[in-house]
């Protein structure tokens, strides 16, 4: 087990990630004579590794697939040159063009996933690493909120997870919003006369949406 933090770990993927940029520069330049394939299957040993703790926050999440996200270019980026090395052609030129491409496919990716992340685009080609799900909407029944701090907490986590998946700041103080979810279900329930409030979290139109039903 790393005794790093996840944020030190994340910092390490990203420097690793462009080492291995800058040697497979040198190899397409001809600085080398064989591809980085170690230093490139330790960075994706280290890309799983990560994707399976199970720890990780929405935050470092959202931070985890931008990294991936580029790395994944990348990767397309040295198999497309490799191959037009193998079929005999240009191979400084084609890696500029190949290059230019990777990034312009990964911008056009992710000014998408910002809002909706797709971790098949972020995870592609990782073959038996099952990819993590995406933003789902959530319904919490709660009724005693008192005891039910598993379900405000889960309905908490959902909010933050909605909010950083549209690129709104989140609110993080996590007793303020459990003081309002049992302020407003005592407030609900005695004017509904009801036994529970379903609240629910989704995204509508690019807009996070909490409601109380």
């Amino acid at each position: 087990m790393s005794s790093k933090t996840l944020d030190e770990q994340l910092t390490d993927l990203e420097d690793d990630i462009r080492k291995l940029k800058i040697e497979f520069d040198i190899y397409f330049n001809g600085g080398k004579p064989r591809p980085p394939y170690d230093t490139k299957n330790r960075v994706e040993t280290l890309i799983k590794r990560l994707y399976e703790d199970r720890s990780m926050r929405f935050q470092a999440r959202f931070r985890y697939n931008q990294i991936v996200s580029r790395f994944t270019a990348f990767r397309q980026m040295w198999q497309r040159t490799i191959q037009d090395r193998e079929e005999g052609r240009d191979l400084r030129a084609q890696y500029l063009a190949n290059f230019r491409g990777a990034e312009e496919q990964r911008r056009e990716e992710f000014s998408e996933a910002f809002n909706d992340f797709d971790m098949e685009v972020a995870l592609e080609g990782m073959r038996g690493n099952p990819l993590p799900p995406r933003f789902e909407p959530t319904t919490v029944q709660i009724s005693r909120p008192e005891e039910q701090e598993d379900c405000i907490r889960r309905l908490f986590d959902s909010v933050v997870a909605a909010k950083q998946t549209v690129g709104e700041k989140a609110d993080t103080n996590y007793e303020k919003f459990r003081d309002i979810i049992i302020y407003n279900t005592r407030k609900l329930c005695a004017e509904r006369q009801a036994d529970g409030i379903n609240f629910s979290v989704d995204i509508e139109n690019g807009k996070v949406k909490f409601k109380a039903k």
